[in-house]
């Protein structure tokens, strides 16, 4: 039976499918090449910490019933960490459903989003599904947050100014005098959502307490993390949210599926934050192998922007599907950016110093045979 296209909203119609980075299995069906390195999606190359994959086992022996609703435990110990309350916090299932999730709580069809170029997709399709307009501004050669474009965007009226810091997939990371200038902008009735997905990886001199200007500010805030990047969980999807008031957390847990974080993610999630040398190996590992890969690749005249993530974005000098599809062949996986007018960039994550070597010296043959 062939499904009437009548019965698709236009808004879901007319969406990009999501570039999701290509799973080791697929492309070793696809391709019949060996993975070699797979650096297209800012995995730790660690993985989770041991304490979190025992806690994730344990847990599973409960898998015949549901897990709290509410995620009490987790939640406490975030808002221990975060000094807020525990009514603050809310989790979902990875950050990027929590974007979903407060687009479904406060736009309206008609409303506008303003963003980033480039940007994490789901900050302008999951806007658009629910019939937002969405205006992005783009950063500047010297990558340098677009403050002032971003200020000008929201003068026309936005009901959501969302951006990422570090920015994904970008790596810059705003200053405090560019944020504060930024809130200090921002129209009252605009809800702030800042995507920190990548924020422990900042460098100590790039760090500044932007939860503390949030907090001091009287706007409407979000500010989202995930346990999927810096705590090596990706396959657990466990994302949180702490946001102004409880208020908008309790409206947000009624646009949510009830049991968004299943009970062995969570167990995992709460080991692993507890698992604070862990987490620094990571950290040093992907800060050194960052410094080492962007040097490298500038000895190579690729340009890439300046990051605070754990991943470069670097222009191909050609189109990215390109030069992503030829590193395939090499068995090396990267993620070609598809958002105009970045075309010829892609985004490579750090992974093992050995990992890392594979796609240098693969990049390198192929900028050699051109």
């Amino acid at each position: 039976m062939t499904l009437h296209s009548s019965l698709i909203r236009p808004e879901i119609e007319g969406l990009p499918t999501y570039n999701a980075g290509l799973a080791a299995a697929r492309f070793q069906a696809t391709y019949g090449v060996p993975l070699r390195a797979k650096l297209d999606s800012n995995e730790n190359p660690l993985g989770p910490s041991p304490a979190a994959i025992a806690a994730a086992l344990a847990a599973a022996q409960g898998l015949g019933r549901y897990p709290d609703a509410s995620g009490t435990a987790l939640r406490t110990a975030l808002a221990d960490r975060l000094g807020a309350s525990p009514d603050r916090i809310i989790l979902g299932n990875g950050s990027e459903d929590l974007i979903g999730v407060i687009y479904r709580t406060v736009l309206r069809p008609g409303d506008h989003v303003v963003t980033l170029c480039p940007s994490f997709g789901l900050h302008e399709f999951a806007a658009q599904a629910c019939g937002a307009g969405v205006t992005k501004v783009p950063f500047p050669a010297d990558w340098r947050f677009p403050v002032a474009g971003l200020l000008a965007a929201l003068e026309k009226g936005a009901r959501v100014l969302i951006f990422s810091s570090p920015s994904n997939p970008a790596g810059p990371a705003i200053t405090a005098a560019d944020f504060a200038r930024l809130i200090a902008g921002t129209p009252p009735d605009t809800l702030i959502v800042f995507d920190e997905a990548y924020v422990e990886y900042l460098d100590p001199e790039a760090r500044f307490d932007a939860l503390a200007m949030l907090e001091s500010s009287g706007h409407a805030w979000i500010s989202l993390r995930t346990f999927s990047k810096a705590y090596g969980l990706a396959g657990a999807r466990v994302g949180y949210g702490i946001a102004h008031d409880a208020g908008l957390v309790a409206a947000m847990a009624k646009a949510r599926n009830p049991f968004a974080v299943n009970a062995v993610a969570e167990a995992a999630a709460l080991a692993a934050l507890g698992d604070d040398g862990h987490l620094a190996r990571g950290l040093a590992l992907a800060r050194s192998e960052r410094r080492r890969v962007s040097a490298v690749l500038a000895a190579l005249g690729v340009a890439c922007a300046p990051s605070q993530t754990n991943f470069l974005f670097f222009d191909c000098g050609d189109t990215a599907t390109g030069t992503a599809e030829m590193l395939r062949q090499h068995g090396i996986l990267v993620k070609a950016w598809m958002e105009p007018p970045f075309g010829t960039h892609a985004r490579v994550t750090m992974g093992t110093a050995e990992e890392n070597d594979l796609f240098l010296g693969a990049l390198r043959q192929i900028r050699e045979s051109r």
